[in-house]
This record gives structure tokens, C-alpha cells and sequence, in this order.
């Protein structure tokens, strides 16, 4: 019988294909909790991330024949994921702007006038705009979710010199989003997280 926990990922996407339950109990357990801490911190609803989980992990099995392609697992269902909670918002959004229509026809001027996908390429333009160290020391810390001494350490810098990129990274991001309000400011949370 096959050791299933000792596979890796690729050996089990493989198993997979052939519709090996067991490979897919296998990924799951192996990906479903550390999926289910890194989005809770980004958006704190657990039914809403559970139903988005299982989503997830319903279309990784309903394309189990076609999975051979995906290189780094764990990076495709963060970027699913991330895909899924951007759809949520972007939703919720417009969901919040048509019920602020009907309840106040007048104040339609003062909802909302952007979306995640601006919001996204906001984000990127201003990644842009920072030096290719800075851009490289936000991303660690935001996406890959490190500490400042864990970037240090891989980028053989000072903690200092790390605490100095943040602060210029931070800067341009506060003056790229200063004027989009707080829904802005948690999809650009999960956007940071996420990119």
C-alpha cells in the first residue's frame, strides 16, 4: 500500500488523475488548514472562507485530469483562492453599491466609483514606482508573509536597511490609495497578500 503522506505533491496530483481518492484526502489534508490560517487573515469570515475552500478544492478535483500541468500546488490554490476572494469583494461591492441605489437614489454620487480589477492595476503601477529592491522587500513581506529579520537574513541585509524599503514601499502605497476610502483599503489588504 502506498505511503500517501510521504508522496509529493506532483505524485499525488498524479494519482489524482487516475481518480485516486486517496491522493485527493492526501492534498486536501495537506493544504486545506494552511490555506484556510493564510486567508483568515485576510478576510476573518470562516463560513464564508470554508465555502470558498471547499470550492476550491471541489474544482482542483473536477479537473483532476488536467492538473499535470501545474508546477507549484501550494502557489496554484493560494492564487485560487486569492482569485475567489477577489471575486467575493468585488461582489460585495457592487452588491453594497445597487443597495445603496435603492435605499438613497441622491447619494449614488458618494458610493463607490471603482472596482478590484482598478484597484489591482492601481496596485501594480505603484509596485512599479518602487526601486527593484524595495518592490522585492514589500513582496516578501506581504506575499511570502515573512518578518523583517527573515528578509534580512535571506537578502543578507540589515533589519534596518528592510524597516528603511518597507517605509518607502508603504509611503507610495498610502499616496496611491489616499483617496480611495476604507473598502479600498481592505481590498488593497487582500491584494497585497495576495499579488
Amino acid at each position: 500500500m502506498t505511503a500517501y503522506s510521504t508522496l509529493s505533491d506532483h505524485e499525488l496530483i498524479a494519482l489524482l488523475a487516475r481518480d485516486d481518492n486517496n491522493a485527493f484526502k492526501t492534498l486536501y489534508d495537506r493544504h486545506a488548514q494552511a490555506l484556510y490560517l493564510a486567508a483568515f487573515k485576510k478576510l476573518p469570515v470562516p463560513h464564508l472562507l470554508e465555502d470558498l475552500l471547499q470550492e476550491i478544492f471541489l474544482t482542483l478535483y473536477r479537473k483532476r485530469s488536467s492538473l499535470g500541468e501545474i508546477i507549484n500546488l501550494r502557489a496554484y490554490l493560494h492564487s485560487a483562492l486569492r482569485n475567489r476572494i477577489l471575486n467575493e469583494l468585488r461582489n460585495s461591492l457592487i452588491h453594497e453599491q445597487h443597495h445603496q441605489q435603492l435605499l438613497i437614489p441622491e447619494a449614488t454620487e458618494s458610493t463607490c466609483n471603482y472596482d478590484l480589477q482598478l484597484l489591482e492595476k492601481r496596485f501594480g503601477e505603484a509596485l512599479d514606482r518602487l526601486s527593484s529592491r524595495s518592490r522585492e522587500i514589500f513582496l516578501l513581506s506581504r506575499r511570502d508573509e515573512l518578518s523583517y529579520k527573515e528578509i534580512a537574513e535571506r537578502l543578507g541585509i540589515s533589519v534596518k536597511a528592510v524597516e528603511k524599503h518597507m517605509g518607502k514601499a508603504l509611503q507610495v502605497m498610502r499616496s496611491e490609495f489616499k483617496d480611495y476610502g476604507v473598502m479600498a483599503v481592505v481590498g488593497l489588504a487582500v491584494v497585497e497578500r495576495w499579488v
